[in-house]
């Protein structure tokens, strides 16, 4: 063989070796660092470390919050309308006075929502906190307003609003009552709308558990009236503190006759004066001929379509701030809280 073609095969295999070298180096490495990610699993799964998430952050001091206007006032305290600094988050906080409420009041009402936290039609918690005077709760902000003012807007509601915003309230109350929790405050200034239109259940500070569940139902039959058909303002404060049914409420004024008697007839067996008689603690309500158009399992998981979506209006300059107080003394034991979604924006907002 000449001189000339050994130079070129030598050439063509040093060549050669000059690809391969740099990809079996290459797949050195990628084994390597499989090698390498299976140990940190194996001793992950050793040590019962493998699915933990890394600690969640501190909550967001509530001092650092901008307090935009109140939402309400009781006798638990107030309702506020706040946001993150320097981002369009909005959220409602309620600030309730230690001393004019029991620790153990506060207490369950965190431990209620928490509980409730699963269900998309009982206002949701997204953290608490608290200070030597106050007790926070730092929920979301639902800017559809209450059924009441829509009530008082509209003076009445089509049969068809009172049927949808009845069949999410059902599956609001079942859920508690499945909690063997009763809400015992149930009425139209409870109930409120989120940012699509569907209702949430508030303010669950009487609530109870291990209760007769016929009293929720007598208030649902009562929201119900009170949204079909105006009812003069004292007869609703009567009815809804004495619990009696002296006299029937007003049937629905936006139905035709067959949907009027099927409204009408639920009503009166909601509010039934015998509680062992009434819908649901008698049978299903949900069998009721009234909600036999109703899909409840589209409407449990948020797939029907809410009649009405409320506007959401700009959040104006802050002109509110919140009282001086200082950290706890003797705090209130475990109810520091932050929800794991709520941790995790805080998270990635690097709050």
């Amino acid at each position: 063989m000449s001189t000339a073609w050994r130079r070129l095969e030598d050439m063509a295999s040093t060549g050669q070796d000059c690809e391969e070298k740099p990809r079996n180096e290459k797949r050195k490495r990628k084994e390597e660092r499989e090698e390498k990610t299976q140990k940190r699993r194996r001793g992950a799964e050793e040590s019962g470390l493998e699915d933990e998430e890394p600690a969640a952050p501190r909550p967001y001091p509530i001092s650092r919050y901008n307090v935009h206007q109140v939402l309400g006032r009781g006798a638990f305290g107030k309702v506020v309308l706040a946001s993150v600094p320097g981002r369009n988050i909005k959220m409602a906080v309620k600030i309730i006075d230690k001393k004019r409420n029991e620790e153990e009041t506060i207490i369950r009402e965190r431990q209620i929502l928490l509980a409730a936290q699963d269900c998309p039609f009982i206002c949701q918690l997204y953290a608490a906190q608290q200070s030597e005077e106050r007790a926070y709760l730092i929920m979301e902000y639902l800017p559809g307003g209450s059924l009441e003012a829509l009530v008082e807007m509209c003076g009445c509601l089509n049969i068809g609003n009172v049927r949808f915003y009845t069949a999410e309230m059902i599956c609001g109350l079942q859920f508690l009552h499945g909690l063997n929790i009763v809400h015992e405050d149930l009425k139209p200034d409870n109930v409120m709308l989120d940012a699509d239109g569907h209702i949430r259940i508030i303010d669950l500070g009487m609530a109870r558990e291990g209760s007769n569940t016929a009293e929720d139902w007598w208030c649902l039959g009562f929201v119900m009236a009170r949204m079909a058909g105006p009812q003069p303002q004292d007869d609703f404060s009567y009815f809804y503190f004495q619990k009696k049914t002296t006299d029937k409420p007003t049937p629905p004024t936006r139905a035709d006759a067959e949907e009027k008697q099927l409204a009408q007839d639920l009503i009166w067996k909601l509010m039934c004066s015998d509680p062992e008689k009434r819908l649901d603690v008698a049978r299903n309500i949900r069998e009721h001929p009234f909600f036999s158009i109703i899909g409840w399992e589209e409407l449990e998981n948020r797939r029907v379509r809410p009649p009405w979506k409320p506007y959401e209006a700009e959040l104006q300059t802050p002109h509110l701030q919140w009282p001086e107080d200082t950290e706890p003394l003797h705090p209130m034991p475990e109810y520091n809280y932050m929800s794991p979604c709520w941790a995790r924006w805080m998270r990635r907002s690097r709050l």
